[in-house]
């Protein structure tokens, strides 16, 4: 049995997904529409745009399948570039700083209940709330933390393993990038499959750390910047003989060039070595492309910025998952012991659209179909270049491939390409049809329910099912699936206990109510962010007995208590902060009487 096919027997969402548009659960006027092409054998470009959970990439794949039969996979076009489970990345979750690898990171966000991971075809991606990874701020140079969109991970059947010469080592596979220093001193992405022994990667200078505690599994991290010289700091030198050769051949120094072939060892200069050479050249009488090489040298300088040698490269066979970090409004994140400075291999950008898309989509086929399919999930991330490589991609290759693009936000699809596709809006599930799939998989899986938990499940999943079948299966877990179980699992209070703690506060009874919020944080494991969303939540429900204008201070208060959790205040101190908000405006309001 593959991989995919014991995961599949594992995940419910993944043994229940409809393989044929005839088991897609709702959106019947979507299928129908689909029904007539495959009838056809005719498709237009298609735009699925909808929540998540509503199946739109179960359908296509079902739509897929319909329209070439089992052998369908051969005409669609995947597309993933990560790093293996043994990398290892600094990050920084819910403000505290950690030194991990991608494995204690999977067992963090996929194996736990912190988010809930999207099945999508091809991968599982998690949106982390808290996750920040380190990257780079290309104006100076220097090293920021930025939050991490999301997080994924596929299956891979082999990577390039490229050992490096302070004896750390990346995987990752080969369509991966990694960040180099080109011929003229800028930053330059380069495939992982085309690095080869001797070339120098990027990396930033080295930062110092001591254990702390361990929070599952990860070791906690203090952070403190080495302030070494730049004796320790090393750069390619091929840039530097690019400029120091004309400089030569112009009669400035003729002595600079035999010095940078002396102190450059391996091909690299330290950049002690680098700015003193620089001080001796009068920049006013370089040619424009010299003085743009002398620009990028100097801001490398100045950079936190270095390069670690490469000392082998080699493609091994690997067969597990590989992990790729989102980084929004940026392209780069570090990875690695070292740690050297990778691409965001989102692969939504445009030269994945330009070449592997285009070369995709201009090879013909033969048989009854005579297109390929192009499935672009989440194509409302791709970037404003992309989408217009890929627009004009969709004019030229209309007869020889269909595209079918995915997206929760359709708006964020330019023009052009809207105009070029037919949209399916696929709308959130109704609670029948949630709750009917709910009770067939229970019934299939020999598992024992409470009517009113599966409906607590619908509302809790608010029409997603992918979410509302791992729901399922987690309480299952639990033996009988009840509503204190499905509660249990998703990691959240029974209303009733909020419920109960918002009346002893409004009634006056701070103590009673900080008890009540205590009980919540320690028995069900909730963060200050979980209890305030809930919170919230409960004001606007229908059985709640307050005034208006009552709900309007609880809800403008609570957004400001939510902020500064956010912002990284004490969880408890805000929480109890706002109980005793409560607890004053009750007795003000008369509820304490």
């Amino acid at each position: 049995m593959s991989e995919r096919e014991e995961l599949a027997h594992l995940l419910w969402t993944e043994k229940y997904r409809p393989r044929t548009l005839d088991e897609v659960v709702n959106q019947e006027e979507v299928v129908l529409r689909l029904k007539k092409f495959v009838e056809e054998k005719n498709v237009p470009h298609l735009l699925f745009a909808g929540p998540p959970g509503t199946g739109k990439t179960t359908v296509a794949l079902a739509f897929a399948r319909d329209l070439y039969g089992e052998d369908y996979r051969r005409y669609l076009l995947e597309l993933n570039a990560s790093v293996s489970r043994r990398t290892p990345i600094s990050v920084r979750i819910d403000g505290d700083v950690f030194q991990v690898d991608f494995e204690e990171l999977d067992e963090l966000y996929f194996g736990g209940s912190r988010e809930e991971a999207l099945k999508l075809e091809g991968g599982d991606y998690v949106k982390p709330r808290s996750l920040e990874v380190l990257t780079l701020d290309r104006r100076w140079g220097g090293i920021v933390w930025a939050k991490a969109s999301w997080l994924i991970r596929h299956p891979a059947a082999c990577v390039a393993r490229i050992k490096l010469e302070d004896g750390s080592v990346l995987e990752l596979t080969g369509n991966h990038s990694v960040i180099v220093v080109d011929e003229l001193g800028s930053l330059s992405e380069k495939k992982a499959s085309e690095v080869v022994p001797g070339e120098s990667l990027l990396t930033f200078k080295d930062y110092d750390y001591k254990a702390g505690k361990s929070v599952t599994g990860c070791n906690e991290v203090v952070w403190s910047v080495n302030t070494s010289s730049l004796d320790t700091s090393s750069l390619p030198a091929k840039p530097v003989f690019a400029l120091l050769t004309e400089v030569a051949n112009s009669n400035v120094g003729e002595e600079l060039l035999d010095r940078v072939m002396t102190v450059s060892k391996g091909g690299i200069i330290s950049k002690k070595e680098l700015k003193d050479m620089l001080d001796h050249i009068d920049a006013t009488r370089l040619s424009a492309s010299a003085a743009r090489v002398y620009r990028n040298l100097r801001w490398l300088i100045q950079s936190a910025l270095h390069v670690v040698r490469v000392e082998s490269v080699e493609i091994v066979d690997y067969n597990d998952y590989v992990y790729d970090v989102s980084v929004p409004n940026g392209n780069v994140f570090f990875a690695g012991a070292t740690p050297v400075l990778l691409h965001n291999s989102d692969e939504r950008g445009i030269d994945t659209i330009r070449v592997k898309v285009k070369e995709f989509a201009r090879v013909r086929v033969s048989g009854e179909v005579p297109f390929k399919l192009i499935l672009l999930d989440e194509a409302d991330n791709m970037t404003a270049d992309a989408q217009q490589a890929l627009r004009r991609i969709m004019e030229i290759f209309t007869s020889t491939s269909r595209f079918i693009l995915i997206a929760n936000y359709p708006s964020k699809i330019i023009e052009p390409i809207q105009s070029r596709t037919a949209l399916f809006r696929f709308t959130p599930l109704k609670k029948e049809d949630v709750v009917s799939r709910l009770k067939w998989i229970a019934e299939q899986e020999g598992v024992g329910f409470e009517e009113e938990a599966l409906e607590t499940i619908y509302e809790i999943s608010e029409g997603d099912m992918r979410r509302a079948i791992n729901i399922l299966q987690a309480a299952s877990g639990l033996g009988l699936v009840t509503i204190d179980a499905v509660y249990k699992v998703v990691g959240l209070a029974h209303p009733k206990e909020i419920k109960e703690m918002l009346r002893l506060a409004l009634k006056g009874d701070f103590l009673a109510a900080r008890d009540r919020l205590r009980k919540l944080m320690i028995e069900y494991g909730l963060s200050g962010v979980d209890v305030i969303k809930q919170i919230h939540s409960e004001i606007f429900k229908a059985d709640t007995d307050l005034p208006e204008d009552v709900k309007v201070l609880i809800a403008d208060y609570t957004g400001e208590i939510q902020f500064r959790l956010v912002e990284g205040a004490d969880d408890e101190i805000q929480l109890n902060a706002f109980l005793a908000w409560l607890a004053l405006l009750g007795k003000r309001m008369g509820y304490g009487r």
